[in-house]
């Protein structure tokens, strides 16, 4: 088997993408790379291709003939599992232990991950699905950097680095003020003016959930990480509904 260091040589700069991508998706190679910190900036371009298998795998249904609401549901499923349904476990996990249930499944959590779902399914399909591409696209790559924001204005998140979730390595202001810009260039592609809305609303909602996040819990952990990249998601899915 392949040491770390013959994946380092042979991927170069690409390693940094192989370590984000065992993290955040259910891809599991290399293995080697299970306990190295991950790149902020490699967790949120994964959701380039989360969300393009995504639209890929609605369209896919659309053009077997398949109603355009269930072709939305795929979609979407294919964005769940495209992030190892780290975005809904989290969600779920945070929504458990705020009602003191641990790590417990609740009828809130089950309810509130329903409506979600409802409402996700709902706004794509309120969305022509020839804008679905830009649609899925910046839903999954907004989530993320939603996740990435939220640690950048909050304190160091102490994780298992083995463990998979949308945690990433400390990073640097330039370095999150470039991503931030990458994003709000796509969101103003897919989106238009609406775009700049979306990004705005989901900083603000974002630095509540922080808050919000230190109160309850003393600090973030990687479940409030992942409700940050949901209120990411969702936002932009019910802005995106806005003069369809």
């Amino acid at each position: 088997m392949s040491t770390r260091e013959d994946w380092q040589r042979r991927l170069g700069p690409l390693y940094g993408g192989a370590v984000a991508l065992v993290h955040s998706t259910p891809w599991r190679w290399p293995t080697e790379v299970g306990d190295e910190a991950r790149s902020a900036g490699w967790i949120v371009a994964l959701g380039a291709p989360v969300g393009l298998a995504a639209w890929v795998v609605a369209r896919l249904f659309l053009a077997a003939g398949i109603p355009s609401p269930i072709a939305a549901i795929v979609g979407l499923a294919m964005l769940t599992l495209g992030s190892a349904a780290l975005v809904e476990r989290g969600l779920s996990e945070s929504i458990d232990r705020w009602q003191g249930m641990g790590r417990s499944p609740g009828v809130a959590s089950v309810m509130t991950l329903v409506f979600l779902t409802l409402i996700r399914a709902g706004a794509v399909l309120v969305v022509p699905p020839s804008q679905w591409l830009w649609l899925f696209l910046a839903t999954a790559v907004i989530g993320r950097w939603a996740a990435v924001f939220l640690q950048a204005i909050g304190d160091p998140i102490g994780v298992d680095e083995t463990q998979r979730s949308l945690v990433a390595t400390p990073a640097p202001a330039w370095l999150i003020a470039a991503i931030s810009g990458g994003v709000l260039a796509l969101a103003v592609v897919a989106m238009g003016k609406l775009g700049l809305v979306a990004m705005a609303l989901v900083a603000v909602c974002v630095f509540g959930l922080g808050l919000v996040s230190q109160r309850r819990d003393g600090g973030l952990t990687p479940a409030i990480v992942a409700v940050a990249a949901a209120v990411g998601e969702i936002a932009v899915l019910l802005i995106a509904t806005i003069g369809r």
